[in-house]
Order: C-alpha cells, then sequence, then structure tokens
C-alpha cells in the first residue's frame, strides 16, 4: 500500500458501521493512556451518534479514510468558538486510523484535509488535544506544526 492508494472523502451513512469500530480500536489504543477509555459497541454507538450531532449543528466535517474501498480512518472536526481570543478556530474533535495502516501517512493527509476545509470555512487556527503520554501522536501533530497551547489537568474525586 502507498499513501496515494488511500482516498479521503466526505463520510456516507453506510460508513456507520466503520466508524464505530474504529471509534472502539481508538478506545482500546487509549486504554494505554487512561483507564477511562471505553472500547465496547455501545460506547461506539452513542459517541459516534454524537459526533455527528455535533457537526452537523456546527457546519463540521467527518473525513473518511479508505483503502480499496474500505475505511482505514477517519477525522471529524467543527468550528468552535475561542471566548479568551474572542474568535473562532476549527478543532479536530477525533482523529483515528486502524491499528495496521498507522504510521502510513494517513493521519497526516486526514489532517491536512481537515486544515483544507477550516480554510474553506474562512477558518485560520486549527486546534486539537491529545492524551498525556500519547509521544507518537503528539509527535505527528508538531510535525505539521501544531504547538502545545494549554494543558488540562484531572483529578478523581475520592468518594
Amino acid at each position: 500500500m502507498s499513501v496515494t492508494d488511500i482516498v479521503i472523502r466526505t463520510s456516507i451513512a453506510a460508513d456507520i458501521e466503520s466508524l464505530m469500530a474504529l471509534m472502539i480500536e481508538l478506545q482500546e489504543f487509549e486504554q494505554q493512556f487512561t483507564e477511562r477509555a471505553v472500547a465496547d459497541r455501545e460506547f461506539a454507538a452513542w459517541y459516534i451518534e454524537r459526533l455527528l450531532r455535533v457537526i452537523d449543528e456546527n457546519d463540521g466535517l467527518l473525513l473518511v479514510a479508505t483503502l480499496n474501498g474500505a475505511p482505514c480512518g477517519f477525522a471529524a472536526g467543527f468550528p468552535d468558538q475561542e471566548p479568551e481570543l474572542r474568535d473562532r478556530y476549527f478543532l479536530i474533535a477525533e482523529l483515528v486510523v486502524t491499528q495496521g495502516q498507522r504510521g502510513r501517512g494517513i493521519g497526516r493527509r486526514l489532517m491536512l484535509a481537515m486544515e483544507d476545509a477550516a480554510r474553506a470555512r474562512g477558518l485560520k487556527r486549527m486546534g486539537i488535544g491529545v492524551l498525556a503520554g500519547s509521544d507518537r501522536v503528539h509527535r505527528l501533530y508538531t510535525a505539521l506544526g501544531y504547538r502545545d497551547y494549554a494543558i488540562s489537568l484531572r483529578k478523581e474525586l475520592p468518594s
């Protein structure tokens, strides 16, 4: 497979099962960084339905990467408010590439396509989050010119 064999396209209704499978893979991957990641079909169905609703309500976009017609990754994002700057930016809410295709430039292609979508909407800034400890993913984003912006902290409260 070469990166030229990958097609990036807008998601269609028939992608739902593949999107859920990819979300489960993402959650399985993220379990190494957080014990709160839930990798099951019930979560994936709930999350994808929620994600599609947020995208629909906010002029967002869900792009799918396919290899030989089969989805192998996706990116989802939408314009969001940044109140501190009294401005808007394009937030990439999710990026996932199936495990067997990671490291082959698919994530990079999806990110660049999302940047094109943001520019087409007149936005001049992008945002994306990464879990602490996910160094390989962090390196991809910094290689694309993203810089650390904020640190988000969490604390589990005792019962």
